[in-house]
């Protein structure tokens, strides 16, 4: 019996592999062509429409496959348009955004966890953990400008905290959270 059971297997194997071979293919052809219509055939219009930005204006920075839509571009649009914060962009492409008497940045970190009433910053590198209360002096050195008498604050996400710890985040000042650009009206 177990005998004729592998016999059975292989034509059972090819078949499925028949049928569902198409299906596949059919799949990336679709894939392919959702990608082909939605990125790379638009990208002379944006080119063009890059090229004539301000952001292309005030820094040169190259163009790259969707940069339209890359949160830098939003954000420097955005902020120029409303004039809701100061944006200041530096010439290594660190940005970071002023208000009165506030430097806001986004910090690249993996997340913020806390730890004994202290927040932690996981930087996801070999530096292992920060504490948020000394990122003041790690981002002195990245801004061209004297903040020693400014207050520091991170523009976060929610992903950026485990859910227990949101709400406590949430009311802590030195978090500002954002979900996109257009929240910088709100700051």
């Amino acid at each position: 019996m177990a005998h004729k059971h592998k016999e059975m297997s292989k034509p059972l194997a090819v078949l499925l592999f028949i049928v569902t071979l198409p299906l596949v293919l059919l799949g990336l052809l679709i894939f392919g062509l959702i990608y082909f219509i939605t990125t790379v055939l638009p990208a002379p219009v944006e080119v063009i429409i890059y090229k004539r930005s301000q952001f292309y204006k005030d820094f040169g920075t190259k163009y790259f496959l969707g940069v339209l839509r890359n949160f830098g571009f939003k954000s420097y649009k955005y902020v120029k348009e409303n004039q809701c914060l100061s944006l200041v962009f530096q010439k290594e492409g660190y940005y970071y955004y002023k208000k009165e008497g506030e430097v806001l940045v986004i910090p690249y970190y993996e997340g913020f966890c806390l730890e004994k009433g202290e927040w932690i910053a996981d930087t996801g590198t070999s530096q292992g953990e920060i504490r948020v209360s000394s990122l003041k002096a790690v981002f002195e050195p990245l801004i061209e400008e004297d903040i020693s008498n400014l207050e520091l604050k991170l523009l976060v996400t929610k992903k950026h905290f485990k859910k227990t710890e949101l709400e406590a985040a949430k009311s802590d000042p030195v978090f500002v959270f954002y979900e996109n650009h257009k929240d910088f009206a709100r700051i």
